[in-house]
C-alpha cells in the first residue's frame, strides 16, 4: 500500500546539492554546492510505503502488539527539459569532455546521382570521409529502396562546389573495381556510408555497469493553503541525504511522445541535530507567503 502524503503542484526552486565533494566532468563540486536546479518541474510526488506488522498470540491468536514498518521516503520529479548535468544524473553516467583527438561521427548520404567530369563520375558530400585504417568508407548502388552492389571511391581534392563556386566541396570519384580504373555507371544512384571528424566541443556520457552513486541533499519550496482564511503559505522541503535512482527510458522516433525525465529520489536517514535523529524528510511551514508577487 502506498500512502501519498503530498501531491505538490506549485513546487519551485528545487535544487540538488552535493553531499560530499564530487567530480562532474571538468567541474569539481564542493560539499553543499548546487549541482542541479530543476527549472521545469511539471509534477512531483512524495510517497512512503507503510505496512503494519502484528504480533499475535493467546486466545484466538488475536493481534497483541501492532507497529508500522516504514520503508524509505521516495520523491519523484518530472523534468520537462534536460540539461547536460541532469542527463548525466538521470543516466547515472560518468561525464567527461571530448578528448584531444577528433571525434568520429557516422554519416550516411544519398541516394545521389553522379556528376560526370572528364573520365570520372563524382559524388559530392557534406564532409570529408576519414581514411582507412581509421574507418572505411562504403559506397553502394541504390535501387528498389535497398543497397545493392558495392563500389569503390577515391578522394578528389580542390573541387569547387557545383552549387557555389566560391568554396571547395568534399568529392569522391566512384569506380566499379577496387583498383579504381572502371568508372561507375552515371545513370544509377548511390549511397555513401562513412565517418567524418567532428572538431568542435563535445561532452561524452559513459554508462558502465557500476554507475555513478553520489549522495545529494534536496531543497525546495511549495505552497499550501489555509482552509479557514484561504491564504497561501510557503513550505520549505529538505531531505538531508538522498540518492537519485532512475531507469533509462528514452523514447525516440518520429511519432514518439516528447521524452520527459522522471527523477526517482530516495531519502536516506541522517542525524541533523540532537532532536532530529534518523531524519529522512523535514518540512517547515512558514507563517506567510515569502515569494508572493506584489
Amino acid at each position: 500500500m502506498i500512502d501519498q502524503y503530498f501531491g505538490i503542484k506549485e513546487l519551485y526552486e528545487v535544487a540538488l546539492k552535493a553531499k560530499t565533494p564530487m567530480q562532474f566532468g571538468e567541474r569539481y563540486l564542493e560539499a553543499g554546492e548546487p549541482v542541479l536546479y530543476f527549472e521545469n518541474v511539471e509534477i512531483s510526488t512524495l510517497t512512503e510505503r507503510s505496512s503494519p506488522i502484528m504480533a499475535r498470540g493467546g486466545w484466538s491468536n488475536l493481534p497483541r502488539v501492532i507497529w508500522e514498518d516504514r520503508s524509505e521516503v521516495q520523491f519523484s520529479l518530472t523534468e520537462g527539459v534536460l540539461s547536460s548535468i541532469s542527463m548525466g544524473i538521470l543516466l547515472s553516467a560518468a561525464m567527461r569532455p571530448q578528448p584531444e583527438e577528433p571525434l568520429l561521427v557516422p554519416k550516411k548520404e544519398g541516394p545521389y546521382s553522379l556528376f560526370t567530369v572528364g573520365q570520372e563520375n563524382r559524388l559530392y558530400l557534406e564532409h570529408w570521409p576519414v581514411d582507412y585504417p581509421v574507418r572505411k568508407t562504403f559506397i553502394y548502388e541504390y535501387s528498389r529502396d535497398v543497397a545493392q552492389k558495392k563500389y569503390y571511391g577515391k578522394k578528389i581534392f580542390g573541387v569547387p562546389d557545383p552549387w557555389d563556386d566560391d568554396k571547395e566541396r568534399p568529392c569522391i570519384a566512384v569506380y566499379e573495381d577496387k583498383a579504381c580504373t572502371i568508372p561507375a555507371d552515371a545513370s544509377k544512384k548511390y549511397i555513401v556510408d562513412y565517418y567524418y571528424q567532428y572538431t568542435d566541443e563535445a561532452l561524452i556520457y559513459t554508462i558502465n555497469k557500476e554507475r555513478f552513486n553520489g549522495l545529494f541533499t534536496l531543497e525546495g519550496k511549495f505552497y499550501s493553503k489555509d482552509e479557514n482564511e484561504g491564504l497561501n503559505y510557503t513550505n520549505l522541503i529538505y531531505m538531508p541525504r538522498v540518492r537519485v535512482v532512475s531507469d533509462i527510458n528514452l523514447r525516440l522516433g518520429e511519432r514518439a511522445d516528447p521524452t520527459t525525465s522522471v527523477f526517482h529520489i530516495i531519502g536516506l536517514p541522517e542525524t541533523i541535530s540532537n532532536n532530529s535523529k534518523g531524519t529522512i524528510l523535514e518540512i517547515t511551514r512558514l507563517n506567510d507567503d515569502i515569494d508572493a508577487q506584489e
